[in-house]
């Protein structure tokens, strides 16, 4: 049989975790890779030593914040990087190709929404991320009104059930949890769509983030907030799919682990 595979990775800044991006890419050996939060602009995205690893890149940057990009060994066209169009300060966080496999390959970093330190009642981020998450949502209905075969992946900073995180209790009032945020992450899953990392790992307490602090890794004081959807009627063509949780234990990685998706060719 043959097989796709797609990777989606949160690598918290692209600069810093390129020797394991580099040694994801050799050892995981996929065709196409979703990256969010590379933190890099044009002039400092590594371009170079991606080529050299058999990679084309399209990326839609910021500069020490945000930031998404796409990886593929085929040739990428077709690149949008707005979702919310008009926007006065823009962020980095959408960015959506066609691979020469027809493809529409998607990465998406969704807002945090949680307030400044220094100003707990300020819900101008949360706002945003409502506004945003609405955004997303009216798009994928799109690419499903015009029967594209795509697959969407990212950070979608949502705990969507109670046991996607080690202690619901923590985070009952913060941004990732909050009723409304759930509700706009529900209307995307009543879309005609699978997330297959849910579809193939059923069991509770599957994580894809461990935080820095308090040796959460070791403690599995972890959290599920990365997901890779794929329209319904494309079910069929997952093969698997999972969670590299071995390289959040690398040295010098990022607290996200790799999540990956496997497609069959021949359906």
């Amino acid at each position: 049989m043959q097989t796709q595979k797609i990777i989606s990775w949160n690598v918290a800044s692209v600069r810093a975790r390129l020797p394991a991006l580099l040694q994801l890419l050799e050892q995981g050996n996929p065709d196409v890779v979703l990256l969010q939060e590379i933190k890099a602009e044009e002039s400092t995205f590594p371009f170079f030593d991606l080529k050299i690893a058999g990679y084309n890149a399209v990326i839609a940057g910021q500069k020490s914040y945000n930031g998404v990009a796409i990886l593929s060994k085929e040739k990428l066209t077709n690149v949008q990087s707005i979702l919310l169009p008009n926007e006065e300060n823009p962020q980095a966080r959408f960015i959506q190709a066609e691979t020469e496999s027809g493809i529409t390959v998607i990465s998406v970093y969704v807002p945090n929404g949680n307030p400044p330190e220094k100003d707990p009642t300020d819900k101008t981020k949360l706002m945003y991320k409502l506004k945003w998450m609405k955004a997303l949502n009216e798009h994928v209905k799109k690419l499903l009104d015009e029967q594209k075969a795509f697959v969407l992946g990212g950070d979608f900073n949502v705990i969507e059930r109670d046991s996607d995180v080690y202690n619901p209790e923590v985070y009952r009032q913060n941004a990732l949890m909050l009723p409304e945020v759930r509700s706009l992450y529900n209307d995307l899953l009543s879309l005609d769509v699978v997330n297959a990392i849910r579809l193939k790992n059923p069991e509770p307490h599957t994580y894809s983030f461990w935080d820095f602090q308090m040796n959460a890794f070791a403690k599995d004081w972890g959290m599920l907030l990365d997901a890779l959807f794929v329209a319904k009627k494309d079910e069929a063509k997952i093969v698997n799919a999972g969670i590299y949780k071995n390289v959040r234990g690398w040295d010098k990685t990022s607290d996200h682990a790799p999540i990956f998706i496997e497609l069959s060719k021949d359906i």
